[in-house]
């Protein structure tokens, strides 16, 4: 009976236990809320990013490929305390740290992915280079300033400018529809060289999101010194002192030429004194180019020269205020000269002087006199001989080339656009033995030479030019050329342009990579330089765009095109409609149509008015002629003694274009120039110019860079006027003088006479 009771009970306990866990248990988890249970927190990188280590109840996470986080949680009260975003480097050079959530991570726990911001930290290196891309070392540099966007600082000195350093990349913002990351940029402030910045402030970027590797271009110039006599136009001097900005002193011996070379003086402000050969003063020297700096220096010749021009004024003077001085002046000069005449006679004609009664002479004295010319007559003779004597001694450097000479009458101008001219740079003497029927003026030259491109660049703004369109693309010896052509352009205030080379010599498009490198570099290099500022960015003419698609020019050059002005070089209606869409404009290239007896100006309409729809930039092409036979062409356009390029500027004209074209300044070996040529002359420019409106010939400029005879002998110019201030005292003396000779004796006042000039002495 026992047993029995008893398992009936345990029976019984059991339903109970077994009707307590159905009813009660459910009930009580029920009232406990879902932020109290176990979960899966969901998180997303913004920025997205792999890698971001997320660390909470002694769980670890790490973000995937697209920043997505997925970690256990036992709850999500008061999750945001547990949840720790460690700073972590999750590349070789970017590390993460946690900047902010969005809203509440506790929302998690209804299922939603929760953002979590980071800023980054990007590790960047950078080296620099002068103008011309050669290497500077960073030693040579003592500090650096770098700023971004957001007020960033960045003081880099010694040992710190050769390592790399961390720098901010981005930070996130709260935006309408969540989380936003923020690149940021820096600009460089200053680089300093011997005490002076030689970059331009905020005037390189750079966004360390794009690019790590940093390449700060120095303001570094060539400049040459010279020193010459401050009277006389020799060299003077053995060399220069150079004091920076720092305050250090360098000395530079002058060379064989008489010159010392600085190849890569930072620009700023220098005080240059010249040593040895005479006295120099401290001038201060402001470098801001490519220059020669001649400095003076007074020498023992030019000290000499003072004084003797300072004592002649002082006797003048005092001749002025005494005339009687001036007769025994000419009568102690009368006596010199009957001494050395008498020293010189035979004896006989000695004896006869002698006894030669003065009446018998006395016609003789008469006689000359008569033949003496008139006091105004020697005034103007003194004159005369006066200016001649100035102008031998003005330096033959004084004198420039003239490149043109006026109109009587000028037109007004009809071109209110820029007017471009295509220019090449390869140019090599070699070059003019191929394929040539007609060669320039200035000779055979070649592209590198600085002083041919100042002479074009002359040359083409006298003709109404505005600017040129280089013929460019990446390759060492181009860079270097249009370096050159970049420092001459800004020294003569002219504009420059790009037409990229994307054909190879057989005609073959350039590999997109090319082309985006290519196009990068110059934007670099010269996105910011006001040489390119023709419109507000450099314009870039793509030659052998009309090859590929639009997409594909998207992609090659969509990302430079807030950089630059990405023109096309499409031939026909189609091609400018189907890839307008991908760039900033056309600039079409046409040489080769006869515009006289051809269709051009409906086609330019066309053009012009396609590109126009979508706000696009047309240049429109301008031609003198074209014969292109010995290069493989078809056919001939003849210049027609200036009609062909009349016809050809009235349909640019009538297209309404942005900027005309002309095709080109130095293409010859498809005879399409308008430099003055050995064939042509300067005809096609003239007439280019009298189509511009400039009211001038356009000659060729002569050589004036070459010393005239006794160039290394003449007066300078303020020692022809040192000249010409003694002349200015002395000519009334001559003039007195003379009337003094030429009145009778019987009418001047008699004074006691003298016996030489021992008594015209005695009474100065």
């Amino acid at each position: 009976m026992d047993v029995t009771r008893r398992i009936a009970r345990a029976v019984v306990l059991s339903l109970a236990a077994a009707v307590l866990t159905v009813l009660v248990l459910p009930t009580a988890a029920a009232a406990r809320p879902a932020s109290a249970q176990p979960g899966t927190l969901q998180l997303q990188t913004v920025p997205p990013l792999p890698g971001v280590v997320v660390k909470v109840d002694g769980q670890v996470a790490t973000s995937d490929a697209k920043g997505g986080i997925r970690v256990h949680v036992r709850n999500f009260v008061d999750l945001d305390k547990r949840v720790v975003v460690p700073e972590t480097r999750i590349s070789r050079d970017r590390k993460v740290v946690f900047d902010r959530f969005r809203g509440d991570v506790d929302a998690g726990v209804r299922g939603k992915v929760v953002e979590l911001g980071v800023r980054t930290a990007r590790l960047v290196s950078w080296t620099f280079i002068d103008r011309f891309g050669n290497t500077v070392p960073a030693d040579r540099v003592t500090a650096m300033r770098l700023r971004s966007n957001t007020g960033e600082i960045h003081d880099l000195s010694g040992a710190e400018l050769a390592r790399p350093r961390w720098v901010s990349e981005s930070r996130t913002q709260q935006g309408p529809q969540g989380l936003t990351s923020k690149q940021l940029y820096y600009v460089v402030d200053s680089a300093m060289v011997d005490g002076t910045s030689v970059v331009n402030r905020a005037g390189q970027r750079f966004v360390p999101w794009e690019q790590q590797a940093w390449v700060v271009q120095l303001l570094f110039f060539r400049v040459s010194f010279t020193a010459t006599d401050m009277f006389f136009t020799q060299q003077a001097g053995d060399g220069i002192e150079l004091t920076r900005a720092d305050g250090g002193i360098q000395r530079l011996p002058f060379g064989r030429d008489g010159t010392a070379l600085v190849p890569d003086l930072p620009r700023g402000t220098y005080t240059i004194t010249v040593f040895g050969g005479g006295v120099s003063f401290g001038r201060p020297v402001s470098i801001s180019k490519d220059q020669q700096v001649t400095l003076t220096v007074i020498s023992a010749a030019d000290l000499t020269l003072v004084m003797v021009a300072v004592l002649v004024v002082a006797v003048g003077l005092v001749l002025l205020g005494r005339p009687h001085l001036l007769d025994r002046l000419r009568r102690a000069g009368s006596a010199l000269m009957v001494r050395t005449r008498a020293r010189r006679a035979r004896p006989q004609h000695r004896r006869r002087l002698r006894t030669r009664p003065a009446a018998a002479r006395q016609p003789d004295v008469q006689a000359a006199g008569d033949r003496r010319p008139a006091p105004a007559q020697g005034a103007v003779t003194l004159v005369l001989l006066l200016a001649a004597l100035a102008v031998t001694l003005l330096p033959s450097g004084t004198a420039h080339a003239e490149v043109g000479h006026r109109r009587d009458t000028p037109h007004p101008s009809v071109a209110p656009v820029p007017v471009l001219a295509y220019y090449y740079i390869w140019f090599n003497p070699t070059s003019w033995n191929r394929a040539k029927i007609d060669y320039p003026l200035l000779g055979r030259y070649s592209s590198d030479d600085t002083e041919i491109m100042r002479r074009h660049v002359r040359m083409a703004k006298t003709a109404g030019i505005n600017g040129f369109l280089v013929s460019w693309k990446h390759t060492p010896q181009l860079d270097e050329r249009l370096a050159k052509l970049v420092e001459v352009a800004r020294e003569e205030k002219f504009r420059l342009g790009i037409v990229y080379q994307g054909l190879d010599f057989s005609r073959t498009p350039l590999a997109f990579d090319t082309v985006r490198t290519d196009l990068s570099f110059f934007a670099t290099r010269y996105g910011t330089d006001p040489v390119f500022d023709i419109f507000g960015r450099p314009v870039v003419v793509w030659t052998g765009s009309d090859r590929f698609t639009a997409a594909q020019i998207k992609e090659t050059v969509g990302g430079l095109r807030g950089k630059l002005l990405v023109l096309g070089n499409a031939k026909s209606l189609e091609d400018v409609e189907s890839s307008q869409a991908a760039l900033d404009g056309q600039a079409y290239y046409w040489s080769s149509v006869d515009p006289v007896t051809g269709i051009t100006g409906r086609k330019l309409a066309q053009m012009s008015q396609a590109v126009h729809r979508r706000g696009g930039l047309w240049i429109a092409p301008v031609t003198p002629g074209f014969d292109a036979r010995l290069v493989g062409g078809k056919r001939e356009v003849p210049r027609r003694k200036g009609d062909t390029l009349r016809a050809s500027f009235a349909a640019a004209r009538l297209s309404q274009p942005d900027a005309i074209g002309v095709i080109s300044w130095n293409e010859f070996s498809e005879n399409t120039h308008i430099e003055p040529s050995e064939r042509f002359g300067a005809d096609d420019i003239n007439v280019l110019a009298d189509l511009l409106g400039v009211g001038v010939d356009v000659d060729v400029p002569v050589d004036s860079s070459e010393p005239g005879d006794g160039a290394h002998w003449g007066l300078s110019a303020w020692g022809a006027l040192l000249v010409a201030g003694a002349a200015v005292v002395l000519l009334p003396l001559g003039v007195a003088f003379h009337r003094r000779r030429s009145t009778p004796a019987g009418t001047r006042r008699d004074r006691p006479t003298g016996t030489g000039t021992e008594d015209l002495f005695a009474d100065l």
